[in-house]
């Protein structure tokens, strides 16, 4: 039995996908399986996955009807035969010993679940930003010694997970939904009485085109599964009786996924849009003093409390003009 599977989320990305696998069969550590789940693909991303998977042994091709991301994931987890696991995208890629790195932190500190930076390139202008977490790196946490925990990015790609613990919590993604991590990875977080935080460079690498899913301009469907997926955090905390210790931090996680992010996003593509104020409208119904939270004040770049700053004032033509200057100067730099 391999001790680490790999699955790699495969929908329309042949452009893409042989980078993600190259980068995958091309890992410092070699005892893991490689599943690939093609969801549907209407592209040549399906036919090239078999061809790898005749050339290399350790790849098992997985072909279905497309059932959006959650499915695929849920899936994996099902088919997944290793002791741990980790999620790809497959317009994404992985640092040549990511897994070995990863799975060296979970047997050192027998974790349910491991966390390391991530960069996210943006394609279009070749853009890279590293994120990070302050928190402290190679020791065993967990949410009730750094309840910050449950704020980081809610993305299954920069994390390896035990098998045995996330089949003991029960947890799946919500079928049929976008946005499926945002509602899972704060549940995980709140179950692993073991996380560890590498003290490594990122080892994994997000490409930011205008083709997916982060990059999404149907902002009533981005309202929808956001919303959707504050409401089912809200209920699992108050379910386990956990809302009260960690209000601040779920503050903050609307703050963050379900206003800032997206009301940035309409306001950089679609300013006229009605959901501009919409999902400012529902988070602060929830969390009246949201903007006031403690890792607004500490954790926000000085751009973005200036950005917040004018979003609050509904100065939305200068966060516009922030934005294009800044794009400006990356292409400047590219060039």
């Amino acid at each position: 039995m391999p001790l680490v599977s790999v699955i790699a989320a495969i929908y329309n990305v042949e452009r893409y996908v042989e980078d993600c696998i190259k980068s995958i069969a091309g890992q410092t550590f070699g005892d893991m399986e490689i599943l690939l789940i093609d969801d549907g693909s209407q592209d040549a991303g399906g036919a090239i996955c078999d061809r790898y998977a005749r050339e290399d042994g350790r790849i098992r091709v997985i072909h279905k009807e497309n059932g959006g991301i959650a499915d695929v994931r849920n899936l994996g987890l099902k088919e997944a035969k290793g002791t741990y696991l980790m999620y790809v995208d497959g317009d994404d890629f992985l640092a040549p010993d990511c897994v070995e790195h990863a799975v060296a932190g979970a047997k050192k500190y027998e974790a349910d679940l491991v966390v390391f930076d991530f960069t996210e390139i943006e394609e279009s202008t070749g853009r890279q930003d590293r994120w990070s977490m302050q928190v402290p790196r190679d020791r065993v946490i967990n949410v009730n010694t750094n309840p910050e925990l449950l704020v980081a990015s809610p993305s299954p790609c920069n994390k390896l997970y035990r098998k045995a613990f996330w089949e003991k919590t029960g947890l799946r993604y919500p079928s049929g939904r976008n946005y499926e991590d945002l509602t899972l990875t704060p549940q995980l977080m709140l179950k692993a009485e073991k996380v560890v935080y590498l003290d490594s460079d990122p080892l994994y690498y997000y490409v930011l085109h205008d083709g997916s899913i982060m990059r999404s301009k149907n902002f009533a469907k981005s309202y929808r599964e956001r919303t959707a997926a504050m409401e089912d955090i809200l209920r699992y905390f108050q379910k386990q009786g956990a809302y009260a210790g960690f209000r601040r931090e779920l503050e903050y996680l609307a703050f963050e996924q379900v206003f800032f992010v997206p009301t940035k996003e309409v306001l950089y593509y679609e300013p006229g849009n009605p959901y501009l104020e919409r999902f400012g409208e529902y988070v602060f119904r929830h969390f009246p003093e949201a903007d006031k939270n403690h890792y607004v004040r500490e954790w926000l770049s000085k751009k973005d409390k200036l950005i917040l700053w004018l979003i609050r004032r509904k100065l939305y033509g200068a966060v516009r003009m922030l934005s294009w200057l800044r794009k400006r100067a990356d292409l400047l730099r590219g060039k």
